[in-house]
């Protein structure tokens, strides 16, 4: 949306986001004059407003900021429906379908994810078989109405679910999507009957065809409705509290920001809420380095994650799965045919413990300590030992300082529970068992960077790699060496990225409706008028989350394939269809279809599945040159310490610079580590390194370093 321009006489004001992680809460405020200021705290799962509010509550004081600069509309993100869906906290809830599909989120697709185990568990359906109840209701596929139901059925399925206690209702009927008016009247009565009740309807959750996914993603929305309405809710009732008339808007999986409400009625959309941020944010530096192809390596407290950004879009795919049981096993999770940015997620942060297993090998992860307890440097009750304890240890923390404030270190507490735990137990050094962790976890890491890649039909060896996070810049060397990149780049404010990502993120909403039709004999204008349906009900959103009708665009794109084959290939639209675009859409399809497959498929006739509009808002304008806020130490005096370097088997007296001393275009050679505020970065020795006009740093990666 447009901004206003500031004089040179208006006070600065700020634009405040924050992303709410497993261990940290990252904290940044935009102003206007271009300054981006940025603090983390711990985060508090019991009270979730309490680590937002002390955060910011400092920053105001360090930095002499009323409260009344702050802009009243504020950007979060979250793990919290992540951690419903994947601890299976959510609330109870009953399922209400067509009669005879009760069992389709038991039976899913009858795929086995591990081929040779016959006794593998599938998916858990989250809803038990008797919280599924069946009405007698049926409408084909061309959406005629086959049989009625009637309302006393209705009202009979609503109260036996209300009898076994449930807080949530999901409805989901076959062919719903061409036809939702029983859906409708579901609600209608359910609201009437127990206003108090949320529901989720099919049909307006995923209003395409493939029943098994559509029920998925209705149930899971359901599921999640009744925590997530009262827990956005705290945080803007929280903020108002502190005096900021607060305008709560929340990123979603899809890479776009929305409206609170929104997010209250479709909380599954959120489900990769944090992750989509940290993407949004390194597109948006990696085009201002003007590299178009980068993969982004955001590594916090809890996990890692890893996304391929292409001619500077981080791709976005339908094919997510939730609470895998596997995590690198498709099928193993809950399919959510949702628009969600691209990424794969590696259970390792820097709070991912390392054991040794019953084979007497070394392993790390998936297990987390969190933010309570912690790593054992913490000194928070954590004992056993994490990869930010193996860092500690190899030199790359400073052993004197603190993680922003959030938590002072202690470096014996790390030596100790590596030496018990690990070293001991395989009869090595403290700094071998600390190398140890380390490695290992950044060749998972890498390795799960270079599926992704693969899988993407890339060569992950002619991309950049962009770190961030907390732990990101720490790891970003090693994982860069084993995936074959030769440049990093490591951006401003890389420790809070994902929260500065909220801040450059669109406005933006989606709908999908399925409508099959053979391109040959499509109706030209039966489908324009459905399209324009569609897009008329998206800017009605935008318009109520409080988007000009001025600044609303939108994107047309249609689920495509050849006639027989059994999944689409998703193809750009013109912004108006008519029988002159026959001709253009055939090869628009034939382009996709090559891009994705290395060629198309001669004299096949196509066919449209799914029709696809996003409609968004252009992100707020971003500062080009953001100027660091004085959270960053004073350089003072030369400063070193002794840090241990996997390619060099040994310990080397390292320079510890300040970021903000660096002076762009100035190069140098590593080795070096460099603080910036929430992450330190590591460069190895022959690395060479700068700062660019827009406070990033490059780094190339010497021919020793790659070996």
């Amino acid at each position: 949306m447009t901004q206003p321009v500031p004089t040179a006489h208006d006070p600065v004001r700020y634009r405040f986001a924050f992303d709410i992680g497993g261990t940290f809460t990252d904290l940044v405020l935009l102003g206007s004059d271009a300054t981006v200021l940025s603090g983390k705290v711990l985060s508090d799962p019991v009270d979730v407003v309490a680590p937002i509010r002390a955060g910011l509550q400092r920053l105001l004081a360090e930095h002499r900021i009323d409260v009344a600069q702050i802009h009243p509309v504020v950007a979060g993100a979250t793990t919290a429906v992540t951690n419903l869906v994947i601890e299976r906290k959510g609330a109870r809830t009953g399922l209400i379908t067509t009669a005879g599909f009760r069992d389709v989120i038991e039976i899913a697709r009858e795929l086995r994810y591990d081929l040779y185990n016959l006794t593998a568990p599938g998916p858990d359906p989250v809803i038990p078989r008797e919280l599924r109840v069946e009405i007698d209701e049926r409408v084909d596929a061309a959406g005629t109405v086959v049989t009625e139901p009637t309302d006393a059925d209705i009202e009979r399925a609503v109260r036996t679910l209300l009898d076994a206690g449930v807080r949530a209702i999901a409805v989901c009927f076959l062919h719903s999507f061409t036809n939702p008016a029983h859906e409708q009247r579901v609600k209608a009565i359910a609201q009437r009957v127990a206003p108090d009740v949320p529901v989720s309807l099919s049909s307006e959750v995923l209003g395409e065809m493939r029943e098994y996914e559509r029920t998925v993603a209705t149930v899971l929305n359901a599921y999640v409705m009744p925590m997530v309405g009262g827990y956005l809710g705290t945080i803007e009732r929280g903020l108002r509290e502190m005096g900021i008339d607060a305008t709560l808007r929340i990123m979603q999986s899809n890479g776009g920001v929305i409206s609170r409400e929104f997010g209250e009625r479709m909380p599954i959309r959120m489900l990769e809420s944090g992750p989509a941020a940290g993407a949004l944010g390194a597109a948006h530096a990696a085009r201002l380095a003007q590299m178009p192809n980068v993969i982004a390596f955001d590594m916090g407290g809890t996990t890692a994650k890893a996304c391929l950004i292409s001619d500077g879009r981080p791709s976005v795919t339908t094919e997510f799965e939730a609470a895998r049981l596997q995590r690198f096993k498709k099928g193993s999770g809950l399919p959510v045919r949702l628009p969600t940015v691209d990424l794969i997620e590696i259970g390792a942060g820097g709070g991912s413990i390392a054991h040794v297993d019953t084979t007497g090998l070394l392993k790390v992860g998936p297990q987390s300590a969190g933010s309570s307890p912690g790593p054992a440097c913490y000194g928070l009750g954590g004992t056993r030992p994490t990869v930010t304890d193996a860092a500690l240890v190899m030199g790359y923390l400073d052993p004197q300082g603190n993680l922003s404030g959030a938590v002072r270190i202690r470096p014996e507490l790390a030596h100790r529970a590596i030496d018990e735990h690990i070293a001991r137990p395989l009869g090595l050094s403290v700094i071998e068992a600390a190398n140890g962790i380390h490695r290992i976890v950044c060749e998972h890491m890498a390795a799960a960077a270079k599926i992704h890649a693969v899988e993407g039909g890339k060569d992950v060896r002619r991309y950049t790699l962009l770190a961030f996070g907390g732990a990101g810049p720490i790891h970003a060397r090693e994982v860069a060496r084993r995936t074959g990149c030769t440049d990093i780049l490591i951006p401003a404010n890389a420790g809070v990225f994902s929260a500065f990502g909220l801040l450059v993120a669109p406005m933006k909403v989606d709908v999908v409706r399925t409508r099959f039709t053979r391109l040959a004999s499509i109706d030209w204008a039966a489908t324009e008028a459905l399209l324009a349906g569609m897009e008329e009900a998206l800017a009605a959103e935008l318009a109520g989350a409080g988007v000009p009708a001025a600044d609303i665009r939108f994107r047309r794109t249609a689920d495509m394939r050849y006639v027989g084959q059994g999944f689409e290939v998703e193809t750009e639209l013109p912004a108006r269809l008519d029988a002159s675009r026959l001709e253009g859409l055939e090869a628009g399809f034939n382009a996709a279809y090559a891009a994705r497959f290395g060629r198309p498929l001669a004299n096949q006739r196509i066919e449209v599945v799914n029709w696809r509009i996003e409609g968004f808002a252009p992100a707020p304008l971003a500062p080009d040159r953001p100027t660091a806020g004085g959270a960053t130490p004073a350089p003072g005096a030369a400063r070193s310490r002794r840090a241990y370097f996997p390619d060099a088997r040994a310990f080397i007296d390292t320079p510890v610079l300040i970021e903000s001393a660096l002076r762009a275009g100035e190069r140098h050679h590593g080795p070096a580590l460099i603080e910036q505020t929430g992450s330190t970065v590591v460069i190895g020795p022959g690395d060479r390194f700068e700062i660019d006009e827009f406070a990033s740093l490059r780094i190339t990666l010497g021919a020793r370093a790659g070996a």
